[in-house]
Formats: structure tokens, C-alpha cells, sequence
């Protein structure tokens, strides 16, 4: 058994020491075309087990410092189980997800069944977008800087973003992707926002428009941020859930998240995925119908997020776009066909992704 307070550092360094031996190939070929399949299948199931059985058997009693709201969740599984009337009136999705779980299974195969649905519906996304190079989205997820803090302590926001991006996958049958997009809503309401970008994407797609609202909005949330702060506060965030009111416990949360302030660092780490979008729109021509939707839909949730920056948590508004930043790195390095040196710019990305995560999560 790990000790808990050594638990999450244990991951970060399982996870970095893996992906970096899967993608050493990468330094050796200019091309994936001739990175070894075996990386590619052994490195894919090697992180998935890993991440699924580090997340899901957690200590489910253990300390908000370690493990954030797991013991809060472990409270209301348990409660559920000892009372079937017991009601919870926020997340109706989530409650009776926990409702039906709490009939047969214990609190330890709760969290077990949670990671499995965190992890592998973003995973059979990738797998029907990027085929064999699926391997290259996995480590670009589970590097990001919130894969953990929203397997762990937002586990509603990261189911529904789950759910989110495998609704994405089946941007061709309208039907079922608007009905699991109402399913990642019931399991957090926050995911209204990315879904109101998404339709907004579907029928404005002047990107260049987008990018310069985008840029706009930086000196105006820094000029009238806080003024807009209560205004906002009042008006939408205890409405559509954007914040938590449970509050946010995490030991990762309670250090870089937490506090209120011009999060120039935020604005860096978003404005890195939206320079290298522009860069293979319109240096490269990568022209892709889903692609430039995908980018658009993330333009906006980052650009709304902007003026929520001085919230305390305000990483949890900025996730509602950044759950997208593996599909959007990883797309056009695989699909532009004029990309030279493309396995440099994918070990590039993996450890651009790797650095934020240790400084922005140790900092």
C-alpha cells in the first residue's frame, strides 16, 4: 500500500516515467509512421490500467488533503446505501448513478467503476479519431495538469466531461451525441457552457473572429475582472454550477488553484493550445471541418472562463475548455500532411504537458 500523503506524487512519477519510455522512438523518426506499434499498443494499455487502478482504488476514508471531496462522496455512498430515501438535490445524473451503484456494490468498487468510466469513454474517442496513434492522446490526457485533480476531487465534473468527449465521437449521428451531452449536463450542470459554445461553433465558424475576442477579453478581465466578480457571482455561477458551493478541498487545489488572481499562468497554459490551433490553421492551412469546430467550441468556454479568472477554483471554469486540449494537440499533429518533423512536435507537446503538470501542481 502507498501512504497517502506520498500517493499522488507516486502517480505523477509512475505516469512520467511511462510515458516517457513509450515515447522515445519518437527521437529517433521524424515520422510516426515508423514509431513501433508495439510502444503504441504496450504503452496504451500500460497507462490505462495504471491511471483506472491508481484513481479507483484510493483510499476512499482518506484525508481531504491527499484525496480532496473522496471522503465527502464516500459520506454521501454511504449514506445512499444505508437509506434508500436519502436524497441529493444537485447533479440528478450523478445521484442516481450513486443510487443505483449503492444497491450492489461497495464504496471501494464505486470509485473502481467511476475510473473506469472516467478514463476509457475519452479513450474509445480517441481510439475512433486516431486509430493505432491513439496511444499519443492517452498520454497527452492523462499528463494533463487537471486529468488528476478531476479524477480525484471534482469526480462529477470529470465524469461528465468523460461523457462529454464521447459524445463528440458521434458528431455524425446528432441524436446520440445530444443525448450523451445531456447526460454529461445531468452529471454536472457546468457542462452547459461547453455545450452552448458547441452549438455556437455549429454555426459560427469565422475563427479569426474568435481568436480576437479572445485576446480582447484578457485586458478587460484584468481591467473589470473583480468588478464583474459579485455581478457574475450572483447571476450565473450558483445557477448553472460553474462553482462548486461544496467548496474545494484538494491538497492540489488548496495550493495553485486557490487563489483569487489574475491567473497570468492559466492564460499561458490555455493561450499555448489556441497559438498552436492558429498556427496549423493558418501557417500550415490544416483544414478540418471537426478540427475547427473542436477549436472554436474551446475559443469560447476559454474566452467565458476569462472573466470568471479572479474567482478562488477558478481552474474549475477554466476545465471546461481545457478537458479539450488533448484532442486539439494531437489532431492536427497526426492529420497535417505538410508537418514536417512531426514525431518532434508530439514529443514536444507530451512534454510541454509534462512540465506544466509538475510545476503548475508543486509550484
Amino acid at each position: 500500500m502507498i501512504a497517502d500523503q506520498y500517493y499522488m506524487t507516486t502517480f505523477f512519477t509512475v505516469i512520467t516515467i511511462l510515458s516517457m519510455i513509450g515515447i522515445l522512438p519518437l527521437l529517433r523518426y521524424r515520422t510516426l509512421e515508423k514509431f513501433p506499434e508495439a510502444n503504441l499498443l504496450v504503452g496504451t494499455i500500460l497507462l490505462l490500467v495504471i491511471v483506472t487502478l491508481f484513481i479507483g482504488l484510493r483510499n476512499p476514508f482518506g484525508s481531504w488533503r491527499y484525496y480532496g471531496d473522496t471522503y465527502k462522496y464516500t459520506t454521501i455512498y454511504l449514506n445512499i446505501q444505508r437509506d434508500p430515501l436519502w436524497e441529493s438535490g444537485k447533479d440528478f445524473g450523478f445521484y442516481y448513478y450513486m443510487k443505483f451503484l449503492a444497491k450492489f456494490f461497495n464504496i471501494q468498487t464505486f470509485y473502481l467503476i467511476t475510473a473506469i468510466l472516467y478514463v476509457f469513454p475519452v479513450y474509445f474517442s480517441f481510439q475512433k479519431w486516431f486509430k493505432k496513434y491513439a496511444f499519443f492522446a492517452v498520454v497527452m490526457y492523462v499528463t494533463s495538469m487537471s486529468f488528476w485533480p478531476f479524477g480525484i476531487n471534482g469526480m462529477r465534473n470529470g465524469l461528465a466531461t468523460s461523457f462529454f468527449i464521447f459524445a463528440l465521437a458521434f458528431n455524425q449521428r446528432k441524436l446520440i451525441m445530444y443525448a450523451l451531452i445531456a447526460l454529461s449536463i445531468s452529471f454536472h450542470t457546468s457542462m452547459a457552457l461547453p455545450t452552448l459554445a458547441l452549438i455556437i461553433a455549429q454555426f459560427y465558424r469565422n475563427t479569426k473572429v474568435l481568436l480576437g475576442l479572445w485576446l480582447v477579453s484578457i485586458p478587460i478581465s484584468f481591467l473589470f475582472g473583480k468588478r464583474l466578480l459579485t455581478v457574475i457571482n450572483f447571476l450565473v455561477t450558483s445557477s448553472i454550477g460553474l462553482v462548486d458551493d461544496r467548496g474545494d478541498f484538494s491538497a492540489i487545489d488548496n495550493g495553485v488553484f486557490a487563489r483569487s488572481s489574475f491567473r497570468i499562468d492559466f492564460i499561458i497554459y490555455s493561450g499555448i493550445v489556441i497559438y498552436l490551433g492558429y498556427y496549423f490553421i493558418y501557417k500550415y492551412h490544416f483544414k478540418n471541418v471537426f478540427f475547427s469546430k473542436i477549436f472554436n467550441l474551446y475559443i469560447i468556454s476559454n474566452t467565458i472562463w476569462l472573466y470568471f479568472i479572479y474567482f478562488p477554483y477558478t481552474n474549475r471554469i477554466a476545465y471546461l475548455s481545457w478537458f479539450l486540449i488533448p484532442v486539439l494537440v494531437v489532431y492536427p499533429i497526426i492529420y497535417a500532411t505538410n508537418l514536417k518533423n512531426q514525431s518532434y512536435f508530439m514529443a514536444g507537446a507530451i512534454s510541454v504537458s509534462l512540465f506544466f503538470v509538475w510545476l503548475l501542481t508543486y509550484l
